[in-house]
């Protein structure tokens, strides 16, 4: 499992951070911390591309991002609990190091072992860089905070979660507030179900969270009659033969409305990308949860 954990210095993405170590379920799980630096001609501070030298030596005081990673890191570890992989060095490395202006030295770099996170820095726009690296990188899920503004703002392109959560090539989590083990996880089921390997991580998350599962589906009117499709009954069977309570619920009324009035009932809430898939466009329910601070899982 690998994972991408984006960081802002904010509280809601060490809350994501906090999330992640709680999934670190098995000792090959990877874990990549992402701080995107705003990238300008004049750009305050520290300039990583023009003073490459002090990279090597004064980085931990001239970048005050690694301080965020750090931190970050630190509260993933602790949510996780130690493993002895991270025990284990390896030697330090021969590598040839650019010190500036064309001039290269042999040095020797200590390398983080295996099972340890990765830090990371990039320059540019932020949901730019956070989608390239995903890409790049093959992650399995991208974790980040939830937009600090109050609802969304649609001409805004500054709600990083939301353009995120719509070009991610993998399934996206944003986390708004604490998700406490024991709290339900709601997955919201429309005319199509979220893709397997999302409902899969669903089922990790909640069993890891020792959570219940609720599966629900809103119908415009109520219909005594309903039943869910052969696709989702056989998820919901599958996942009661596995140490889970899954519970089918459904519900009448307008989807929206009904969802955002249960959600703060439930510790994470698992949505298709997008209802009719479209393209690049998140479904009005996806977009509606996303925006009110709740945590939500988007199935790509």
């Amino acid at each position: 499992m690998k994972t991408l954990i984006c960081i802002d210095g904010h509280d809601h993405a060490l809350k994501a951070a906090r999330l992640a170590g709680k999934l670190a379920w098995a000792r090959n799980t990877e874990a990549t911390f992402l701080f995107v630096r705003r990238y300008r001609k004049d750009t305050r501070g520290y300039n990583i591309r023009r003073k490459t030298t002090e990279i090597f030596t004064n980085w931990t005081e001239e970048l005050p991002e690694m301080a965020y990673l750090h931190e970050a890191e630190e509260v993933f570890k602790k949510a996780r609990g130690s493993q002895e992989d991270e025990m284990e060095r390896e030697e330090p490395h021969r590598a040839l190091v650019h010190v500036g202006k064309g001039v290269f030295e042999e040095g020797r770099i200590q390398l983080r072992s295996a099972g340890s996170a990765h830090l990371k820095i990039r320059e540019g726009v932020p949901h730019e860089e956070i989608v390239r690296e995903a890409e790049e990188g093959h992650y399995d899920l991208v974790m980040l905070g939830a937009h600090l503004g109050a609802g969304c703002r649609w001409y805004e392109i500054e709600n990083i979660p939301l353009t995120v959560a719509q070009k991610a090539p993998c399934p996206v989590t944003i986390i708004g507030k604490e998700f406490e083990e024991g709290q339900p996880v709601l997955v919201c089921v429309g005319k199509k179900p979220p893709l397997e390997s999302t409902l899969h991580l669903g089922q990790v998350i909640a069993t890891n969270m020792k959570s219940e599962i609720e599966v629900l589906t809103v119908l415009k009117s109520a219909d005594p009659d309903f039943q869910f499709s052969q696709e989702v009954s056989s998820m919901i069977g599958e996942w009661s033969e596995r140490p889970l309570k899954v519970t089918p619920k459904v519900l009448p009324g307008d989807p929206v409305r009904v969802i955002l009035e249960i959600a703060p009932n439930y510790g994470l809430i698992v949505c298709s990308y997008s209802e009719k898939r479209k393209r690049n466009r998140l479904g009005k329910v996806t977009k509606k949860v996303l925006c009110r601070q709740f945590n939500i899982l988007v199935s790509r």
